[in-house]
């Protein structure tokens, strides 16, 4: 073992410096068998046996926390191989002799916290879910007879987060149906002082909706998070919720919205230090784009300090290619970052969208100098097919943001002039309505 290791890797060992007195030769003796077996970690079975001998020791001296402290220590060197059922259930063993500990408070309540996060965290490393569920649940049954109820949720949200990631959803669903109990009164509405601890459930619930793919109840439970005002959540948190709205309103095809959303989950990602950061910029181009809107979504001051990031520079040269109407350019970023754009799933879901957007764009832009073009030239400069021009060209024109018709006989698009009878019948009247209130205005003063 290196020195490095020998001296950081309890940190959640507590340490107390005494006087010696009479009468503590034997807690020195075990505490100097203590550490004497810390430094033969290296060699699995020479460390057992005086870990054991610890143990043994401790028990007949009436149980310490160095008795805690060399079970602990033999539960971290098991846990660094559990890939055999028999280890698995030496951890078990060890693990329910380590809670004994902490269910008879013979540790302090701080560090049995801290042991015990510790062990969770090491454990949720592995990839056996049967082996972590049953570690989990002897936790949660000494948690809640002990009546630590602050650390019962802590660790009831841990293993949320772990079946969501494994999605157990079933598991899942179970657990949080109890947990959501706990923050309602008995006529079911939520209690003041548990909004906290409502969002953090909630954000689970969004996490499993969004992999199901239930719009309807992420629809509900979002509203529901968001109208929350008694809670002081982490940005993590908040940042996952809004996080999950902008992917319910893209799924809606509500760009604005999902744009909003995005950007509020930046915010408090880049708050809370967390990586998702990067990805909810992107996110947030993506919907500024489909949005169509004229505003820089990277002009923000907490945006501008990530346009150097890879990802975002290939964004950014997706959203300047969308402005200048660049087909080529656009089709070559897409092809040339495929890492940074097309491999994240999210992303390429839109790409669709985002085309359809852009080549709509172009083509508005194409036809305007025109009174009549073929449809087949319009192919021709946006790299597609006449077939697609047309279907492009019948949406702008029911969306009314082209005053054309297509004979498609002949191939061509005639656009309507804006001097057309009807276009100079509104202006006239425009212009008479007008009149009107400047007459009435000036009898008004008259009179």
């Amino acid at each position: 073992m290196s020195d490095e290791e020998f001296m950081f890797d309890d940190g959640d060992e507590e340490y107390a410096f005494e006087y010696e007195e009479e009468g503590e030769n034997d807690e020195l003796t075990i505490e100097s068998k203590y550490y004497n077996a810390k430094t033969q970690r290296d060699d699995f079975p020479v460390a057992l046996a005086e870990f054991q001998a610890v143990i043994s020791e401790d028990e007949q001296s009436g149980r310490s926390d160095w008795g805690f402290k060399a079970t602990k220590q033999i539960l971290k060197m098991y846990l660094k191989q559990t890939d055999s059922v028999d280890n698995q259930q030496k951890i078990l063993e060890y693990y329910d002799r380590m809670l004994d500990f902490v269910s008879k408070s013979i540790v302090t309540r701080n560090y049995a916290e801290k042991s015990v996060n510790n062990m969770l965290e090491r454990v949720s490393l592995g990839a056996d879910s049967s082996f972590t569920r049953a570690f989990y649940q002897k936790t949660l049954d000494v948690l809640k007879q002990t009546k630590n109820d602050r650390l019962w949720l802590r660790t009831s949200l841990r293993l949320g987060r772990l079946q969501l990631e494994q999605r157990q959803f079933r598991d899942l669903e179970k657990l949080l149906a109890e947990l959501r109990l706990s923050c309602l009164d008995d006529a079911g509405n939520i209690v003041h002082e548990r909004g906290t601890q409502l969002l953090e459930i909630n954000a689970l619930y969004l996490g499993m909706y969004v992999e199901q793919e239930e719009t309807r109840k992420l629809k509900v439970t979002y509203l529901e998070s968001v109208s929350v005002r008694s809670a002081i959540p982490h940005p993590r948190i908040m940042g996952f919720i809004r996080e999950c709205g902008g992917k319910m309103y893209m799924n809606e095809r509500n760009w604005e919205s999902a744009q909003v959303n995005f950007f509020d989950a930046f915010k408090n990602y880049d708050e809370a230090g967390s990586p998702q950061r990067v990805q909810m910029l992107k996110y947030l181009v993506l919907a500024s784009m489909l949005s169509e809107t004229e505003v820089n979504p990277l002009s923000s001051p907490e945006a501008m300090s990530y346009e150097g990031d890879p990802d975002i520079i290939a964004m950014t040269s997706l959203v300047k290619a969308y402005e200048n109407q660049n087909v080529t350019e656009f089709e070559r970023i897409l092809h040339d970052n495929k890492a940074a754009i097309l491999d994240d799933p999210f992303v390429a879901r839109y790409i669709g969208d985002l085309r359809r957007t852009f080549r709509m764009q172009a083509l508005h832009s194409a036809v305007a100098p025109y009174t009549r073009i073929r449809i087949d030239m319009l192919g021709r400069r946006l790299k597609i097919e006449p077939a697609e021009v047309e279907e492009l060209l019948v949406g702008l024109i029911l969306d009314k943001r082209l005053r054309a018709s297509i004979d498609q006989e002949k191939g061509i698009l005639l656009l309507h002039q804006e001097t057309s009878d009807e276009t100079q019948y509104e202006a006239v009247s425009g212009w008479a309505t007008g009149l009107e209130a400047m007459v009435r205005q000036a009898f008004a003063v008259l009179s």
